[in-house]
Formats: C-alpha cells, structure tokens, sequence
C-alpha cells in the first residue's frame, strides 16, 4: 500500500509537466492528495530584461536617476520595453537608484523571497527542484550586485505535502517576505485561502489548484484554464495523416491525470483524430502488455500515444509494445518522456528510436539547447553551481523563470519599488518567455491557456527539435477549453 500511495503522488507530481493549463479540479484534487496519503522587455534599465529579450552583459542592472532612453548594456529583446537610462551593473546602480526603497521583506540593501513547496512527506523530497531553482536564480543575481542593489535570500518552507502546513508556511513567510517565488506543491490552494485574503501580498508560482492561480496578486508562467492547446495534435494530424484515426492511450486514473487527458482526447479529436482504445490505469498497475495486445491485435491501432503518465511507467509501457508482439511500424507520442531518466529506464535506445513529443518548455537539460539559448546556459550553469550533483529538472526551470519575471517587474517598477509597485508593473507584462526558456505567456491570464510548443524527436538516445525554429516556439492552433 505504500509503493501505491508514493506512485500516486509521484504520478501527479510529473502528470502536471506534461500538460501545462490542465489545472487539478477541487473535487479531484483532494481525492488525489487523500488517496496518495492514504487520508481519508528591451535591454533599458541597466541591461535588465525585455519580455523575449537576449540578458546583456549585467542584466540585473536595476533603473538609474537619468533621463528616459535606451540602456546601455544588454541586447534589445522582441517586444522589449525602453528602459531607463543607469549606470551599469547592479551595485552601482542600486547605489543611486533604489537604495531608499524598503517594504516587507526588503530593507535598503537585501530582497527576502518565500518559496513553499513539497519536499517531504510521501516522498522525501518530492519538489525540491523548486527551492534549488528559487536559490540557483539568487545566486546568480547576487554574483553581479543584486537587483538595484538589494542582495536577495530564499526563506523557504516545506509544507510537507500537507493541506494545513502550507496553509501556515504561507501565512507565516507572508509578514517576512517580499513576494512569494517559484513555490510548488500538490497543497498551494490550502495557502492560496490566505493570499486571496491579502492580494497585497504578491505570488509568482506555478499553481496546481485552480484555486491557487485566481487571487488578483498570483502571477503565473503556466497560465490556463483546464483545457489544451490543438496545435500538436494539428501538426501530427497534417503529418501523419489517417494513422491519426487509429490513436491507443493509456493514462493514470489518480485525480488529476482524469481531467487532464479528457483535454488531451478532446483537443486531439477537434482536429481529427480517434482514439479506438483508451483506459485508465491503476496506480498499483506495472504490467500493460495485455493493453498492447488489445491495442495492436486486436484495434490495430497505429500511434500510440500517453501524456497522463509518468515518463517512468511511459519507459515500461514502450518496453510491453515489444512483448506484446506489437509491429514496429507502431508510432510513438509520448510529450511525458522528455525526462533525464526516461532512455535509461527503457534500456533499449532502438526501441525509442524516432519516438514522438513536445514540451511548452525549452529543452533545459539538452546541452545543446543551452549553446543555442543563453538564458538557459546561464540556468545550467548556476544550478549546478547552487546545488553541486543535482539533476536540473522541470520544478527548477519554473522557479528560474518565475525569478525572471520577478526581476523584470522590479527593475519596471523604478527607484520607490514595493509590493504594490512590483503588481503593478507583473500586470503589465504580456508574451513573457524567460528569455526563450518557457513558451509565450500572459502572467495575469486566468481564462486561456499557453498554445505554444515545440516538437521533438528521439534518435540515438538524444531528443532533438525537429520542424521547429531553433530557439523559438510553434504557436499554431488554439487553446482548446475542456468545456469550451
């Protein structure tokens, strides 16, 4: 019962990367959480960040006193904003700019972030990426000065995948802090009780709960209504053609895996494909072969495709096709496998030879995505300087990026920064990528959805981009609400 219960929550964990805007319901939510714990802008402002801008040389170089124009270190970036001009590098232009702006959580010279998350409980540290990317960003910021000046600390706090310890992690880090950042747990709608109540109090996390991303100050990178975008499913519809019409998936039935691949079928059907079978697995479930047997034997289905899945119980099923006697025409869409661990858990790098996916996210632990992308060189490097020997995994890249989209609204907000000045300007943001790291996104969208992508493919063991910009996004198709 307890292996269940750790792959239940260990399926939710992973299930939310794989389809980005599918929030958890309530309802299913709390059913999940209990059955898992067995309970009943331009380069101005002193090099600073346009919203797909390349950094500049000192990118956290905060506003100086000068007069409005161009600053003067970092590459303009696409729809940018005009910075305002300061003297270069964060120290120095924390020294004329912001050294008389304080609030909670912030003193003349040093920013105190909170960050909750999940890192005990079932699964000993579950979401611990989360606080490891919060802090990687600090010290990153910190190495050129700070931002305007202000040093900048992590106070974090684990919840302990518990309803009422997030609930006090946030009410009690909320009187110290700044601004929340980069926070990540199955239970953030527990504390999101206490941030609606205080909407001065601002949030930059990836929320779980839907109730987690309505309050008015949670800003979010992943915005989205339950539902999906249908450009993937376009382009491999376009692609493939009638093999689309033979579609079998297999997908989790714990809590949020259920709403999630309902959106998946029903943004997949929009544009033309038919799933001839489909059934929900048991946590407990390790063996699929039967399911292949039906599926190639006996449907004759020609792609296989799971998103609702975790990449490790994905690299199994990939191993039943085999055993199930499925042929070897049979196509592969798997967007869960873009994993670290996923070619080693298969075992076989023949057997995933030219399988099928895409991400709403850059390619972060790819090398060379990283030679491509310098934002997320600049990840790699720093979060293997903050934490020494730990893998770089999804949980990190959003903490990173919310930092990001922290720093931009900071800088924005001029020399008499605060909490209502740092809102103000985060409300003010649109199409934000982190600097090309996540897909194109609104932080104050509450009703749509992230429509971007990139594809992928594997050959030898390695996942590539394939049809795509180098370094930017698909934007295709729509968001597809559930219910819409």
């Amino acid at each position: 019962m307890r292996r269940a219960r750790v792959i239940a929550i260990v399926m939710l964990a992973v299930l939310f990367a794989a389809a980005c805007g599918a929030r958890l319901s309530p309802q299913v939510r709390k059913q999940a959480v209990s059955a898992a714990l067995g309970s009943g802008s331009g380069s101005g402002n002193g090099g600073g960040l346009g919203n797909n801008g390349v950094p500049g040389s000192n990118p956290t170089g905060g506003p100086g006193t000068g007069s409005t124009g161009p600053g003067n270190t970092g590459t303009t970036g696409t729809q940018g904003t005009t910075g305002t001009t300061g003297t270069q590098g964060g120290t120095q232009a924390g020294a004329s700019g912001c050294n008389g702006a304080t609030d909670t959580g912030m003193t003349s010279n040093s920013i105190v972030l909170g960050n909750v998350s999940s890192t005990s409980g079932p699964v000993s540290g579950l979401f611990e990426g989360a606080p490891e990317g919060a802090q990687a960003f600090a010290a990153y910021i910190n190495s050129l000065g700070g931002l305007c000046g202000h040093n900048l600390r992590i106070q974090f706090a684990d919840d302990g995948t518990n309803c009422q310890g997030n609930q006090n992690a946030t009410e009690e880090l909320a009187g110290k802090v700044f601004s929340f950042l980069g926070s990540f747990s199955l239970e953030d709608g527990c504390g999101a009780k206490y941030l609606a109540a205080h909407t001065n109090v601002p949030d930059i996390h990836v929320a779980l709960a839907p109730e987690a991303a309505l309050p008015p100050n949670h800003f979010d990178i992943e915005t989205g209504a339950l539902g999906y975008a249908t450009g993937p499913f376009a382009y491999y519809a376009q692609k493939l053609g009638d093999a689309v019409k033979s579609v079998g998936t297999l997908y989790a039935n714990v809590g949020g895996a259920v709403p999630k691949q309902h959106a998946f079928e029903h943004s997949a059907e929009s544009v033309g494909w038919k799933f001839l079978y489909s059934r929900a697995t048991d946590a407990t479930e390790t063996d699929w072969t039967g399911d292949f047997v039906k599926m190639c034997q006996q449907q004759h289905i020609k792609i296989f495709f799971t998103g609702a899945e975790n990449a490790q119980y994905a690299a199994k099923m990939v191993n039943d096709e085999r055993q199930a006697g499925c042929p070897s025409s049979l196509i592969n869409i798997i967007p869960i496998a873009y994993d670290q661990a996923f070619v080693s858990d298969v075992g076989n790098t023949s057997a995933i030879e030219n399988l099928l996916g895409w991400n709403e996210y850059s390619l972060f632990f790819n090398p060379d995505e990283a030679q491509k992308i310098p934002e997320l060189q600049l990840l790699q490097g720093w979060f293997a300087k903050a934490n020494p020997g730990k893998p770089l995994n999804l949980y990190a890249l959003f903490a990173w990026a919310s930092g990001r989209l922290f720093q931009q609204a900071f800088n924005a907000a001029g020399p008499h920064v605060n909490r209502a000045a740092l809102m103000d300007q985060l409300r003010k943001i649109q199409q934000f990528t982190a600097n090309g790291i996540v897909a194109p996104m609104t932080p104050t969208d509450k009703k749509g959805g992230v429509k971007c992508y990139i594809l992928w493919q594997v050959h030898a063991g390695k996942f590539s981009r394939v049809d795509d910009p180098a370094t930017g996004y698909r934007c295709d198709g729509q968001f597809l609400p559930l219910n819409g």
